[in-house]
């Protein structure tokens, strides 16, 4: 019997940790793994699922993925009845009447934890029993797991994030999440395995592991024990994990604050800072201690920040969440993340506020309008969370964009920024896909000269090729071709700058009577004006 685990990763870049669990647990069965992305066709997902020659095929369902999973089942299924389908995971588990109801071709659903109850229904299936419909996944006990990535996985991964993690569960209740739904409470793995994980990903090199954990420093002593180790061995390794900023402790903050630059990236929650709507959604939480946390995090400028936001929660309108933008905007973190509510079924807010919120009735069951933000507003939140994703999470115009909020009126509502690149961005793509200058131009359009030499310094630091845009005027004679080289073989000059000595590394540019450099293979930019 050939069983074959198969899953549908967001992104081309992403890699699947719940398959790989479930094959090292029920490693004698032999299974094979399948993964793909939403972006491949049917075609192609259906194609080479056939091609398989599969007895069994498990599908891992999440609200990304299941409407091309549906149909990739549907389609194998046809092309050979006799199969076994399986569905698991989040999205498959908290409407299994429904989808078992609706699609004959799925003869099977687990919901909760797999590791166990796939195995019996293999066992099952291989001795020629037919399984039940639904199954209740049983809660695994962590000291059983083997790690789930083997040599091979880090070399079929290659240039993928790995994901990792060191607990299950979570000890907070946030209404608008499936935890809020989970009875088995938090639980760790042994230090030992996490240990031995983590020395497997420093050992092989791995550029990004990126923690699953719900709160990572919900047990601080064990994060700090944790955070420690990474510091000790990593040499070239990135670790990703989302902490609760409220109940950071000094212990922590400090180990933090000592790590190598850019070895760890933090990605925090904060949401709103709507009180009602934290008592709403079960966050009740102190925001100036968060703010005051996060930037004793942000002060030695080693570790990157992510600061997430959530759309269309209850009680917050639109003038909420522009105050909860600013708050957070405030702290200055690397990236600002803006999401929309998400009504999953299962959890209390999908119960709690049926009248007042309205979704989408298909994944991934995002918010249209509620009882106190319209749907007009929400989508211009889409403009924002666009122009916020281009302008300043990109990095690409960071001196612009500092620039321009540090001045009035910016400087008291930066949201207001960000809407009016929102909107201008949008009425400027309905001519057309627009072309990586048109952002510096779109900038240049609305802010003018005042941020003139912030726009020449972003577009030379973050194009190493491209054509100036037009409102930068380039003096490009060939006596000043000549001098760049001759500095270049100017041993005074590179070693003044600690700069490559290739040419094919560097951009010299004259504008604004000034000449820059910029060195793309040791990311150094400099004003070079005083050798001219």
């Amino acid at each position: 019997m050939k069983t074959v685990f198969v899953a549908v990763n967001a992104r081309y870049s992403h890699s699947s940790l719940a398959i790989r669990y479930i094959e090292k647990y029920n490693i004698k069965f032999n299974p094979e793994l399948m993964e793909f992305s939403i972006n491949d066709s049917i075609g192609s997902i259906y194609s080479a699922l056939v091609e398989s020659g599969a007895d069994v095929y498990c599908f891992s369902c999440y609200i990304w993925n299941i409407e091309i999973i549906l149909k990739a089942a549907e389609l194998i299924k046809k092309a050979m009845p006799n199969i076994v389908i399986i569905f698991g995971g989040p999205e498959s588990g908290y409407n299994s009447d429904e989808l078992l109801k609706k699609y004959n071709f799925i003869d099977t659903i687990i919901r909760g934890e797999g590791e166990i109850i796939i195995g019996k229904v293999l066992e099952l299936i291989q001795q020629g029993k037919r399984p039940n419909r639904f199954y209740q996944g049983e809660c695994v006990d962590l000291n059983s797991l083997k790690f789930p990535y083997t040599t091979l996985d880090i070399e079929n991964l290659k240039n993928k994030i790995l994901y990792f993690e060191t607990s299950r569960g979570c000890p907070f209740r946030c209404a608008y999440c499936l935890s809020s739904a989970d009875s088995n409470g938090i639980r760790y793995f042994p230090m030992e395995y996490v240990k031995k994980g983590f020395k497997f990903f420093f050992d092989k090199k791995v550029p990004l592991v990126k923690l699953i954990d719900r709160t990572f420093n919900c047990d601080s002593k064990r994060a700090v024990e944790i955070v420690n180790y990474i510091i000790e061995n990593s040499t070239v390794t990135k670790v990703h994990f989302e902490i609760e900023a409220s109940i950071l402790t000094d212990e922590l903050i400090s180990v933090l604050n000592s790590a190598p630059k850019d070895m760890f990236q933090i990605e925090v929650g904060v949401q709103t800072i709507n009180h009602e709507a934290l008592t709403a959604v079960n966050r009740n939480y102190d925001l100036e201690k968060i703010r005051y946390n996060i930037r004793r995090l942000t002060e030695p400028k080693n570790i990157h920040i992510h600061l997430d936001l959530i759309a269309g929660l209850p009680f917050e309108d639109y003038n909420s969440f522009i105050k909860s933008f600013n708050f957070v905007y405030s702290m200055s973190p690397d990236m600002l993340q803006l999401g929309f509510l998400k009504v999953l079924k299962g959890t209390q807010v999908s119960e709690r506020f049926t009248s007042d919120i309205k979704y989408a009735e298909f994944p991934p069951y995002e918010v249209i309008s509620t009882k106190w933000i319209s749907a007009s507003e929400l989508l211009k939140l889409k403009k924002v969370e666009n122009a916020v994703d281009m302008f300043y999470n990109s990095g690409k115009f960071f001196n612009s964009i500092r620039s321009i909020s540090e001045k009035p009126p910016y400087d008291n509502n930066p949201y207001s920024l960000f809407e009016q690149l929102g909107e201008k961005t949008k009425r400027s793509e309905k001519a057309g896909k627009l072309a990586n200058t048109a952002f510096y131009e779109i900038l240049y359009e609305i802010f003018g000269d005042c941020i003139i030499e912030e726009l020449a310094v972003d577009f030379i630091k973050n194009n190493k090729t491209a054509r100036l845009p037009k409102f930068l005027h380039r003096e490009m004679s060939k006596s000043f071709k000549t001098h760049c080289i001759e500095l270049i073989n100017n041993p005074n000059f590179v070693e003044s700058y600690k700069i490559s000595g290739n040419l094919k590394d560097l951009r010299f540019e004259h504008i604004l009577n000034k000449v820059f450099v910029m060195d793309y293979s040791n990311n150094l930019f400099f004003d070079i004006t005083e050798w001219f």
